[in-house]
């Protein structure tokens, strides 16, 4: 009896054990079972739903600012995404900002989903300077917008027309080397590209040089000025006491008087013009940019009809391109032949040999002078004149894994990716040899190579502002020897930048000219 109850207990033990164990098994079981499940359910949220791009820590209202405290937005924005990636989420006060810093982004961007990239955020300087954002810089992705581009290419910038104003560049830019000639002082560079090429834009889009250049360039250079800033209106959209207490309306409504004023009496005197011109034959009147607007104004084909608001919009872009835009890109490349003597040597030595004799320049010769368009295309690469690509996603979207909300800014950091040393040998050296039997173009499909944008954004004046530049630098490496003012060394020469919508030198350009050749007496 005693060794059945032994027996039935050791039985009883063995059959807990064995309860337990499975028991155990059970539970351990179900654990990894839903450890599995679990993931998977959210490995194929993640999948579904991709997380935003990552980004720099923020503070409470102010978002991301204290990281651009103090910084050029582009030489910050590069510093950051070195952290956090080519594409990274920037929260600047209220608003979200997709900053793009690689050629990948950017190609996904600006060509693979430009159609849903193609707006442009509504901001306060647009609505107030650029007439309602009826400009083709500022106006919204849709009918108007496409007509204004379509009016861009076919009728105001279509290469006839930037071909039949050559000789107005080649007059402008000999006048320029006449009043160069006569300096005995060092001459302030800046100013006098800022009138060569106000003059040249003028002379194309409102038939004369502007009675009022002296009053637009001091404008335009307020409007550079404001187009580059993070507003804070802006920043915080839904605060507009801010509108107020930042004083940003105040100065916004002040530059959009002082344009109206010159802006409204071009329009008048290209009315008055028309008006004695009615009933001849287009082919007999000599039409600037400002008569072919109006006349588009007038023509019931047009989809969305024009607004006198959206010509002088459109004047305004013209002009201001035309004037800031080509003589930064000049004045940067001066500075890095200033920097680089040798470099300067060979681009002289390039045109008097090229020039064969010829004591002044016409376009056609500019197609000869290779070295030369390698030394603008370096300086572009360099100091794109518009650094931060700015875009705005109008639907949800994944780019490279990570999601962009439908509203969010973009800003493409065409500096950054331009200075790039995995696309670029010695990236942040000045070799315009690196461009020699290279394809590499400014028509945006060198997506490592941005100094005009790409996609349907692009700089619609490129053709016409390259034309002024390699015909200006040409003009200036030909006719003169140059030196730095006061026994200043080449590597003393400062090349910090200034911020705006154009990125400028931060201190104007002065140096010596000496005539190498006679200079012309007549234009």
């Amino acid at each position: 009896m005693a060794n059945v109850l032994a027996n039935s207990q050791v039985f009883c033990v063995i059959s807990m054990d064995h309860l337990l164990l499975a028991s155990v098994s059970i539970v351990v079981a179900t654990m990894l079972f839903l450890i599995i499940f679990i993931k998977k359910v959210f490995s194929k949220s993640e999948a579904q739903y991709p997380r935003p791009p990552p980004g720099p820590w923020r503070l409470p209202i102010i978002g991301c600012m204290h990281h651009l405290a103090g910084q050029i937005p582009f030489r910050a924005f590069r510093r950051l995404s070195l952290t956090y990636g080519p594409l990274m989420l920037v929260r600047i006060g209220r608003v979200d900002f997709a900053v793009a810093s690689s050629r990948e982004t950017a190609q996904e961007i600006l060509k693979n989903q430009d159609p849903n990239f193609a707006a442009r955020p509504e901001l306060v300087v647009g609505d107030i300077v650029f007439y309602g954002c009826s400009d083709v810089i500022f106006s919204p992705f849709g009918p108007y917008w496409k007509q204004l581009r379509y009016i861009c290419f076919m009728e105001l910038l279509r290469t006839k027309r930037i071909r039949s104003s050559a000789s107005i560049r080649e007059e402008e830019t000999l006048y320029l080397i006449r009043d160069i000639s006569t300096a005995t002082q060092p001459i302030n560079l800046r100013q006098k590209l800022l009138r060569m090429s106000n003059a040249a834009i003028s002379r194309v889009a409102i038939g004369s040089r502007s009675k009022h250049q002296e009053t637009f360039i001091l404008v335009a250079r307020e409007v550079i000025d404001v187009l580059g800033g993070f507003y804070a209106a802006d920043m915080f959209p839904s605060l507009k006491i801010l509108h107020v207490l930042s004083g940003a309306k105040f100065k916004l409504h002040r530059i959009r008087r002082r344009l109206d004023k010159i802006l409204d009496d071009i329009v008048k005197e290209h009315e008055v013009k028309a008006k004695m011109n009615k009933g001849r034959e287009v082919a007999e009147v000599e039409e600037d940019i400002v008569d072919a607007l109006l006349r588009l104004k007038d023509e019931s084909e047009l989809e969305v009809p024009m607004t006198m608001d959206g010509i002088k919009a459109v004047m305004l872009d013209m002009l201001l391109g035309g004037t800031e835009n080509s003589s930064a890109v000049i004045e940067w490349a001066m500075s890095e032949l200033m920097r680089n003597p040798k470099i300067m040597e060979k681009a002289q030595k390039e045109v008097m040999e090229e020039l064969k004799g010829k004591n002044r320049i016409q376009e056609t010769d500019i197609v000869e002078l290779n070295y030369l368009k390698s030394i603008v295309k370096e300086t572009l690469r360099l100091h794109p004149p518009v650094s931060l690509i700015p875009r705005m996603c109008r639907k949800t979207c994944e780019v490279l894994g990570y999601e962009i909300e439908a509203g969010t800014r973009v800003l493409v950091n065409a500096w950054a990716i331009n200075r790039d040393p995995e696309y670029w040998e010695e990236a942040e050296s000045f070799m315009p040899e690196r461009f020699e039997g290279k394809s590499v173009d400014f028509k945006g499909g060198n997506f490592e190579y941005l100094p005009f944008g790409a996609g349907r954004r692009i700089c619609p004046g490129t053709e016409f502002g390259l034309a002024t530049v390699h015909l200006s630098l040409a003009q200036l490496l030909l006719y003169f020897d140059w030196k730095l003012p006061d026994g200043k060394k080449p590597e003393e020469l400062d090349m910090s930048e200034t911020y705006g919508v154009t990125v400028t030198r931060k201190t104007e350009l002065k140096l010596l000219a000496t005539p190498r050749i006679p200079i012309p007496s007549t234009v």
